[in-house]
């Protein structure tokens, strides 16, 4: 760990002459500077690290405290040397800010310290770059070095009190170079391969003001040695030659091409090896362009042959070699060559075959080489070929063709004369690679066994940008330094330089320091209102009415344009086939003049705009594409006008002052106006885009000029203020002018402005505003910025929560429900709970909550999804919300995917609550009704996801109020869902189903499984793998036929048309050992997204028995739907929900559509420096999976622990398969019981070195893979291994081979005497316990007393525990035994695994290595995930082959990748990382993620329609449970008038008369639903009874409190008492006003007859049960019992006809009807439909019951 440092002179604490004292905000410097800061304000001073004006003793920093912590931190702080010289009068270094943290962290290790170098032999004083000043020295390990000028920097000044410190200089002059620059430095420092020397980094001369790039000096070569031709001598420049060739491959790995070479540029080491020195070729680099610069220098014209001549014979003169396609490229960027077709050939790898063919002729020939390429190139004929390009590529190559090649190369070197001889060809496409050069130099030494060079082959990583260092900035600095001497004027750019859109960045410092010559150019009478430039002219307007017309060649006057009646206010021009400059006065006229020789002295056309008293002129002027010319008028107006007969197109208002600027960027008008806003208008049809600058209403500045690109706009304003806009956001406002600004420009990364203090200001590196401010237009900062005021909060109150005891801080629970029950919000007491709970952690388990997880406590608590990376600590920051949130009593659930992990949280963070004075419950699989009671009656109850489903389903399945288990009738309140997007989006697919059994169709499963045999795919059934579907052919429907002696496979007699189905989705699509396993004659499941097996789960619809039959396993009993939900129909019933996770940004969008939650991305406590290496894609398995085989063997030679994640059990056994035959040792963890059993080991074990992990997603969630090893896991290991085999004689059955483990290479774990000795007694103590046990106990009563030991271990004082095993030596106390033991061995397994932690974080870290993209790019990031956790270093590496199963699964169109790589490489298993294809891939992916979406959506819309259903039924059934048993009766009083309305209403019309109703119908309907209990009384009712008393009631009055009809039988007197009256009278009340009668002058009969016999059926009712003589209580259970079970049978056949339904309704869109719409309308017909018959049947259940007593057994037999 580095030691902390001064902000200011970042010299090192020490304590004796740097004191670290600390400012009020909390910032640390040391007291030196703090002295000699600049203090603006009476006793303040401005903090160096925050900028912000703190309170400064007027004793001065010595009153300030001391850091003590930073001197405690680092104990050997006085023994830091500090920078010689420096005393306690020594001037201050300041540091100034001016770069980025990032540029700081990049730049500071590369820079040397002052005191590293020391100079011996300065080879030249001069200090200008064109004299190639170099400098020799050597390190303070007399290690000699090269120095190499790279920049300069300002010198020492002795005089100044505030000085520069040595790194702020360095930094600064980093900072002021180009980015190009840094870029190269930064790339050949990087270097650090085989062959080439070695570049230490940046030293600066502090008292010249030079920055030197230093790089390691060799021993230059002898040519004299070649002279004479022995087989020695051939032998050795062979192997230069070849050393020579891999350096350049290896610097081709890097992105680096060097286009020229010299001798000079090959040095040796003391070995006599062969290096490239890259000093050396920067130097040569520069020669080139010297030699280049002075031979053009005087040039007016392209380059002829006699001029090429010359740059030749310089380059060959100073033995430089360069490639055609590079000199060619030079010249054409100093527009020295014409530019034809035949000219295009790219710089590439090819590009240095050429110079190293030269190189080794001249190693070979010597001088003499040197001489006849002189005279080659000297007799060539210059005439003729003085500008032709191919005559000059002639001349350039047709050298080698007269050196004697043919006379001195014999012997051996004969063989290279044809490969030397193509490696001068003009095409680089065409000449040899490198490598085939190396393979022809190498066979002058050596026959080759083998045709393929180890690691000099391999694929160029295209992480790093490639250059040509022969054309890289550093080798041109010969060319910028002398630019100053240069006699041209400033912005004149020839070449590349000149283009559009690029600024001279030289030219722009040299402006902002006026070193720039410039030229007056005078002739108007007035001020100059406008420039513009075009056609070799500038144009110039002014207040004296004329326009100027200027040459650009020599900037004399050519022209004046003379009309204009009032003052020239705008001037453009505009570029085409007719050029013309347009100009506006401030009278309203445009000028439209020509500007092709001859000039006019007349415009080509004029107009005028119509104008008041209020107009001021033409202010702006722009031009469209669209041949519109538009003006900003004074009348607060823009006007469109064609160019071609100035009509006016369209004016457009909304500016509330002039218009004074407008620009035109891609297809948007921009306006600028004196009201201080800039609005956007289209150009396609002239409408508002937008107005920006209306933030401030109350404050006008006046806007002067815009300018604009793609992304950015800059206002100019009245006050020297610009503010900078990007995509319609304001980025920045700041003052650059004291007045006012009169125009503005912006070029690339440069802005500049002109203004009424005549100065030219010139802003730079305007480019870094995208990369700065990114972060701050996201939503997510400004909400993340939000929570630190909360963080601020609980931070504040942490010193006074650390004052209190164990008693006071468990007292402030009761503190805060006691506040809460006050009034007082959740909110009010956040911050003081989370310091609370903050406490509590650190006490318990020893964890601190930091300001991060802080953030993340905030984000749950406030209903939103808290994406924190892997290792980040989710688990401790849900404490937080979960006990603010049980605080109200309420309950709070946290939710996890397994039954593991809610135990580990339940165990683990539940001390803290229970430290609090929180009850915390858990709910597991296996747990009995009243144990579940309990534990969700607690204040946080830990739970999974499908208990939680299941819980809530077998709720609302229940008949007995004794037992729901849930908090009932409120059960949800808040959940914390860990793993959100696994739980809601991953298993959202996956409804929760309750079935019951239906046995009838076993044997026909077999059978069909057997024709599955028989029919062939493709020809017999078509299969459809995105949508998981068969379908058979005509042909397979025959067969089938035929094979199952059946006419017709639909017939509803005899369906086999399902079961043949599910048995061909058997076949196809359920692998085994893939979607599931075989495992004591069942088939289970294997969860895709755990790789978990689940062993209580099984597939609905058949699918599961079809799959039973497939594998000959006893069929179990089919399936009925009893009760269905989805987990986003659950989670939506919580009112607060909030989710973790580590990767939920890319599914934001889900989120907020179907849940409502957002997705806020907290910081991670420290960043990740994990490395995601480029997605390698294969075109076949076979070549992936041999990768992947060599990637990890290639790490584990390197001792670097991988993760390889696979995507079934079948491909992590076939690659186990593939290690074990290499002898590479492994741990494969899939969901085979013999690996699932001890996936706690392997994860344990997973980080350590050395160790290869074969993983399922099992290792995927929720466990870290701690580098090192797990302590805690390993030291458990070591007690269970000690422990276990005396307390049980049963042996896990494992079936393990030990070979396959990697335990053989993993370093054995040292265990300390005292742990050996206490494990001794902890195993003695087993053993006797054992003896007296008989070991009688199972290995998991066993595992379990050695859990609750360890647990122990960690809840109580180690000396408490001693004093234990010493009372109770005698009983043999073996749990504080193994508890003492434990503690013991965990010291030494800590110390163990951060030793062996460090090396491996040294190697690199965790490998990953993902076999294959899986359907989300998410759960991609979850296996990435594993690797880089909390700040370790990691690498992740994805290889993928197109013949993975999600591309087959889509029918992704494949073959054209399959095509590119097989053009790129004639090995289809070599693997390809090119972008191109690589994205195509990912595109594909998303295609995936989409479709699946659609598959969530669409469920989701489909179930919403089932979630207000089943809410409706769900809400009654609980009402009916837990209400009072006179709600019971009410629902039997209510069901019971609304079947006779149904019968009343159905049978009846209010438009006619009773006699034309059917009467018959209806008594025959009311008798039946009534059963015996109405035959006595109306067994004489027919007809003609009812018809005369309905036409008797119409001439006579109605007593509503005793109703009855004349001829039919009075109700019995059973309404007796207020309460029934009440009743009586209320339903009357409801049948006059509802609608269910209709209209119609018969509608008061229809009423009046639903009411008597709603109330003689009522009264009936109640009068046979008050007769029964049973108490209140058993009828009440009755009714609740009749209503339940009536509810519960219609509800499961109302989710069979639901199911049916949502699989019918797709059929309907052949119709172009929507599915969904049809699925709503025929779901609520269904539901209605239920509702009605459940009425009924309860009605006739409960009368039926009490007409036969006797018979009540038989009651819900239908």
């Amino acid at each position: 760990m580095e030691a902390p440092e001064c902000p200011v002179c970042l010299q090192s604490f020490d304590g004796e002459s740097t004191v670290p004292r600390v400012l009020a905000c909390g910032h640390t410097a040391c007291e030196e500077c703090l002295t000699n800061l600049p203090k603006k304000f009476p006793n303040t001073i401005r903090c160096p690290a925050c900028t912000v004006l703190v309170k400064f003793p007027p004793q001065g920093p010595s009153a300030l405290p001391k850091n003590i912590d930073l001197l405690r931190l680092f104990p050997s702080i006085s023994q830091i040397k500090l920078e010689p010289g420096r005393n306690c009068k020594k001037a201050v270094e300041f540091v100034t800010r001016s770069w980025s943290d990032d540029f700081y962290a990049t730049w500071k290790d590369r820079i040397l310290v002052h005191d590293a170098v020391s100079v011996e032999i300065r080879e030249s004083e001069s200090n200008d770059f064109s004299s190639s000043s170099r400098l020799c020295g050597s390190l303070r390990d007399d290690l000699k070095v090269s120095l190499l000028r790279v920049a300069s920097f300002e010198h020492d000044d002795c005089d100044s009190v505030l000085k520069y410190s040595y790194v702020q200089r360095m930094m600064s002059c980093l900072w002021g170079m180009r980015e190009e620059e840094r870029d190269e430095l930064d790339a050949i420092i990087s270097v650090k391969q085989r062959g080439v020397s070695i570049v230490f980094g940046l030293w600066g001369d502090l008292k010249n003001g030079v920055l030197y790039l230093v790089g390691e000096k060799l021993t230059g070569l002898l040519l004299e040695e070649f002279d004479s031709l022995t087989e020695d001598y051939t032998s050795r420049l062979a192997i230069i030659g070849m050393q020579i060739c891999e350096a350049l491959l290896n610097l081709h790995k890097e992105g680096l091409i060097t286009g020229c070479l010299s001798v000079s540029c090959v040095k040796f080491d003391e070995y006599e090896n062969a290096y490239v020195d890259l000093i050396e070729l920067i130097e040569t680099g520069r020669n080139m362009y010297q030699i280049i610069a002075e031979e053009t220098r005087s040039l007016r014209k392209p380059v002829g042959a006699s001029e090429m001549g010359l740059i030749l014979v310089g380059l060959q003169r100073k033995g430089i070699f360069i490639s055609s396609e590079v000199l060619f490229e030079l010249l054409k960027e100093r527009n020295m060559l014409i530019k034809t077709a035949s000219s295009k050939s790219l710089v590439s790898y090819n590009s240095d075959v050429w110079p190293v063919c030269f190189l080794v002729l001249k190693l070979r020939l010597g001088k003499r080489f040197t001489e006849e390429l002189i005279e080659s190139v000297n007799s060539v004929d210059a005439k003729g070929c003085e500008e032709g390009i191919e005559d000059l590529l002639v001349l350039y190559t047709g050298i080698t063709e007269k050196v004697s090649l043919e006379s001195e190369l014999q012997g051996k070197f004969k063989t290279m004369v044809e490969i030397l001889r193509q490696c001068c060809c003009l095409n680089p496409q065409a000449r040899p690679v490198l490598t085939d050069l190396w393979k022809c130099i190498r066979e002058l030494v050596v026959k080759p066994r083998f045709n393929s060079m180890s690691g000099l082959h391999k694929t160029i990583s295209g992480k790093r940008k490639e250059f040509c260092l022969a054309q890289s900035e550093l080798c041109r600095r010969v060319e910028v330094e002398s630019k100053e001497l240069d006699e041209e004027l400033p912005g004149m750019k020839t070449g590349v330089e000149a283009e559009e859109g690029k600024v001279d960045i030289d030219f722009a410092r040299r402006l902002s320091e006026g070193k720039v010559k410039s030229k007056d150019m005078r002739g108007h009478q007035d001020s100059v209102t406008g420039l513009a430039v075009g056609g070799g002219f500038l144009f110039s307007s002014s207040y004296d009415r004329t326009i100027h017309i200027w040459s650009l060649k020599d900037f004399s006057h050519v022209h004046t344009f003379k009309g204009h009646q009032d003052k020239v206010m705008a001037l453009i021009h505009i570029e085409g086939t007719e050029p013309v400059c347009v100009s506006g006065d401030g009278g309203g006229g445009i000028f439209v003049w020509s500007t092709t020789f001859p000039l006019k002295e007349q415009p080509l056309r004029k107009w005028y705009e119509p104008k008041d008293w209020r107009y001021t002129g033409i202010h702006a002027l722009a031009y469209s594409e669209y041949g519109h010319v538009y003006t900003g008028s004074g009348d607060n107006t823009i006007k469109a006008w064609s160019l071609q007969d100035g009509s006016l197109v369209c004016t457009m208002s909304g500016h509330k002052s002039v218009v004074s600027t407008l620009v035109v960027v891609n297809g948007v008008l921009y306006s600028g106006s004196w009201d201080g806003t800039v609005r956007l208008w289209s150009l396609s049809d002239h409408n508002l885009l937008t107005v920006l600058g209306e933030e401030t209403p109350g404050i006008v500045r006046s806007i002067l000029s815009l300018a604009a690109d793609d992304q950015t706009l800059v206002a100019a304003y009245q006050n020297g203020d610009i503010q900078i806009w990007r995509d319609d956001t304001l980025m920045k406002s700041m003052q650059i002018q004291s007045g006012a600004i009169l125009t503005i420009t912006v070029n690339g990364k440069w802005l500049f402005t002109g203004g009424w203090d005549k100065t030219i200001n010139v802003q730079g590196n305007l480019g870094r505003l995208k990369r700065n401010i990114q972060d701050f237009t996201s939503m997510n900062y400004w909400v993340v910025r939000d929570y630190y005021r909360l963080v601020e909060s609980v931070n504040s109150l942490e010193p006074q929560i650390q004052s209190l005891s164990d008693e006071q801080l468990k007292a402030k629970t009761a503190e805060f429900r006691e506040r809460l029950a006050r009034g007082e919000s959740l909110a009010d007491v956040q911050a003081e709970a989370f310091a609370v709970v903050r406490e509590a952690a650190k006490r318990t388990i020893g964890m601190r909550h930091f300001d991060v997880q802080i953030i993340g406590g905030g984000v749950l608590h406030d209903g939103s999804i808290a994406e924190m990376k892997t290792g980040e600590g989710k688990t401790l920051v849900s404490t937080l919300a979960a006990y603010l949130n049980a605080l109200t009593g309420e309950g709070v659930h946290v939710v996890t995917v397994n039954d593991y992990l809610a135990q580990r949280d339940a165990e683990w963070m539940g001390r803290v609550h229970r430290f609090l004075g929180l009850s915390v419950g858990l709910i597991q699989r296996g747990m009995k009704a009243e144990e579940r009671k309990f534990n969700y009656s607690s204040d946080i109850t830990y739970t999974n996801n499908s208990e939680l489903g299941f819980d809530y389903l077998r709720d609302n399945l229940t008949s007995n109020r004794e037992q729901l288990v849930m908090r009932w009738p409120k059960p949800f309140h808040f959940a914390i869902v860990d793993e959100v997007d696994s739980v809601l989006i991953d298993e959202g697919r996956n409804p929760l189903l309750i079935s019951g059994e239906a046995n009838e169709n076993a044997a026909r499963y077999p059978v069909a499984a057997k024709v599955a045999e028989l029919l062939v795919k493709d020809s017999h059934y078509k299969v459809e793998l995105k949508e998981n579907s068969v379908e058979l052919t005509e042909e397979g429907i025959s067969l089938a036929e035929m094979a199952l002696e059946t006419s017709d496979l639909w017939d509803e007699n005899d369906p086999w048309a399902r079961f043949v189905m599910n048995a061909l989705k058997a076949k196809e699509f359920y692998k085994r050992d893939v979607q599931y396993i075989v495992r004591d004659g069942k088939a289970l499941i294997i969860n895709e997204l755990t790789g978990r097996v689940e062993d209580k789960r099984r597939w609905s619809e058949g699918v599961h028995q079809a799959v039973e039959a497939k594998e000959g396993l006893e069929i179990q009993a089919d399936s009925i739907v009893v009760a269905q939900i989805t987990y986003q129909s659950l989670f939506k019933l919580y009112p607060k929900l909030s989710g973790m996770t580590g990767t939920a940004k890319t599914e934001e969008k889900e989120f907020l559509k179907m849940f409502q939650i957002p997705v806020i991305e907290v910081p991670t406590n420290l960043s990740n420096i994990r490395i995601d290496l480029p997605i390698q894609a294969f075109a076949t398995a076979r070549g992936k999976w041999e990768h992947v085989r060599r990637e990890v063997e290639d790490m584990f030679g390197q001792g670097r622990p991988v993760l390889v994640g696979t995507t079934s059990v079948e491909n992590s056994e076939y690659l186990s398969e593939l290690l074990k035959e290499w002898g590479i040792p492994h741990n494969v963890l899939n969901a085979r019981p013999k690996y699932a059993a001890r996936e706690a080991d392997f994860i344990a074990q997973a980080g350590r070195k050395y160790a290869i992990t074969i993983s399922t997603n099992m290792a995927g969630r929720g466990t870290d893979i701690i580098l090192g090893g797990n302590p805690k896991m390993l030291a458990r290991e070591i007690i269970e291994d000690s422990i276990l085999s005396y307390l049980t004689s049963e042996v896990l059955a494992d079936n393990i081979d030990d070979n396959e483990l990697s335990q053989k290479v993993l370093s054995k774990i040292k265990v300390g005497p005292s742990s050996l000795a206490l494990l001794a007694r902890a195993s003695l103590m087993a053993k006797y316990v054992g003896k007296s046990e008989s070991k009688s106990w199972t290995r998991k009563k066993a595992k379990s007393v050695v859990t609750e030991s360890l647990e122990k271990s960690q809840t109580m004082d180690p000396m408490k525990l001693q004093n234990l095993v010493n009372e109770q030596s005698e009983m043999y106390p073996l749990g504080p035994a193994i508890a003492l033991a434990y503690l013991s061995v965990l010291k030494d397994c800590e110390a163990h695994c951060l030793h062996e932690g460090s090396e491996v974080k040294r190697l690199g870290g965790l490998h990953v290595i993902g076999t294959s993209l899986h359907e989300s790019r998410r759960i991609d990031n979850q296996l990435r995930g594993r690797a880089g956790r909390q700040g370790d270093p990691g690498s992740t590496r994805f290889m993928i082959s197109l013949q993975d199963e999600m591309f087959q699964k889509f029918n992704f169109d494949t073959e054209w990748a399959v095509r590119l790589i097989s053009k790129i490489t004639n090995d289809e298993d070599l693997p390809i990382e090119g972008d191109t294809i690589v994205k195509q891939l990912l595109a594909l992916q998303i295609n995936a993620e989409k479709y699946f979406f659609g598959i969530r959506k669409s469920l989701v819309e489909f179930d919403e329609v089932l979630e207000v259903q089943r809410k409706h039924v769900y809400d009654l059934r609980q009402l009916l449970l837990t209400g009072e048993n006179e709600s019971c009766s009410q629902h039997i009083f209510q069901y019971m008038q609304a079947v006779v309305d149904e019968i009343v209403v159905g049978n009846s019309n209010p438009q006619k008369h009773p006699r034309y109703w059917s009467l018959a119908k209806l008594l025959k309907e009311f008798m039946a639903i009534s059963g015996n209990l109405l035959d006595e009384s109306f067994s004489g009712i027919t007809e003609e009874t009812l018809l005369q008393s309905l036409e008797m009631h119409e001439r006579s009055s109605i007593d509503m409190e005793d109703l009855y009809l004349p001829h039919l039988p009075k109700p019995p007197n059973a309404f007796r008492g207020i309460r029934r009256k009440n009743s009586s009278l209320r339903r009357w009340l409801d049948i006059c006003s509802d609608n269910l009668t209709g209209s119609g002058r018969y509608r008061t009969s229809i009423n009046l007859l639903r009411k008597f016999l709603g109330d003689y059926l009522i009264a009936s009712y109640l009068n046979v049960v008050q007769e029964s003589g049973f108490d209140d209580g058993y009828i009440k259970e009755i009714e609740r019992a009749v209503l339940l079970k009536t509810l519960d049978c219609y509800w499961r056949d109302h989710l069979v006809n639901m199911n049916k339904l949502s699989s019918a309704v797709n059929v309907r869109s052949f119709a172009h009807r929507n599915p969904l719409e049809e699925y709503k309308i025929d779901g609520c017909r269904f539901f209605i439909s239920m509702l009605s018959a459940t009425r009924r049947l309860t009605v006739e259940s409960i009368l039926q019951y009490w007409s036969s007593p006797m018979e009540s057994q038989e009651l819900f037999i239908s």
